[in-house]
C-alpha cells in the first residue's frame, strides 16, 4: 500500500509527528506545509495539521483539517480525529457540533471493541478443544439399561 510513497513524504510524516510529540507545533506545520502530495498518506498529514493548529490554540483552522482527516481514514482508525475535532470544537464555543463528534468518536470506539470481540471469539472458537477426558455419558447409556433419566429434585 505505501510501496509509491516517496521516502521524503513519510520522512516529513514522521518528523511532524516527532515535533508534535515535543510540543513543537510550529515545526510541525512547516514540515506538513512543505508536502505538496501525501498519497495514501494524506489523512495523516491533515490529522497532524489539524493537531498542530490544535496545539497553538487555532481552532478554527484546525477543524477542517481534522474534518477531512477523520473522513479519510478507515472507519477503525478515526477515533483520534473525532476526537481531536470534538476538542476542537468544544474549545472554539461549537457546544453541539463538539457533542456529535465526541459521540462519533465514542461510536468508533464501540465498533472497534466489537469486532476486537468477534476477532477473538472467531479465532478462539475455532481452535476450541473439548478435555480429552471421558464424559460420564458416553460409559453409561441409559436407553441400554431401559431406565429413563432421573430428573434430580
Amino acid at each position: 500500500m505505501f510501496d509509491n510513497v516517496s521516502p521524503k513524504v513519510i520522512h516529513k510524516i514522521m518528523a511532524a509527528e516527532g515535533y508534535l510529540e515535543l510540543g513543537m507545533p510550529i515545526q510541525a506545520l512547516d514540515a506538513l506545509t512543505s508536502l505538496e502530495d501525501a498519497g495514501p498518506l494524506e489523512a495523516m498529514r491533515l490529522f497532524l495539521t489539524g493537531e498542530a493548529y490544535l496545539r497553538q490554540e487555532r481552532y478554527q483552522e484546525a477543524i477542517d483539517p481534522l474534518h477531512q482527516a477523520a473522513r479519510l481514514f478507515p472507519v477503525m482508525e478515526s477515533r483520534k480525529a473525532w476526537s481531536a475535532l470534538s476538542e476542537c470544537f468544544r474549545l472554539g464555543g461549537y457546544k453541539e457540533l463538539a457533542e456529535v463528534a465526541s459521540l462519533t468518536a465514542e461510536a468508533v470506539e464501540e465498533i472497534e471493541a466489537s469486532c476486537e470481540v468477534l476477532c477473538l471469539t472467531r479465532d478462539h472458537g475455532s481452535s476450541w478443544n473439548w478435555p480429552d477426558s471421558v464424559s460420564r455419558m458416553t460409559e453409561f447409556s441409559l436407553s441400554s439399561r431401559g431406565v429413563s433419566p432421573r430428573i434430580p429434585r
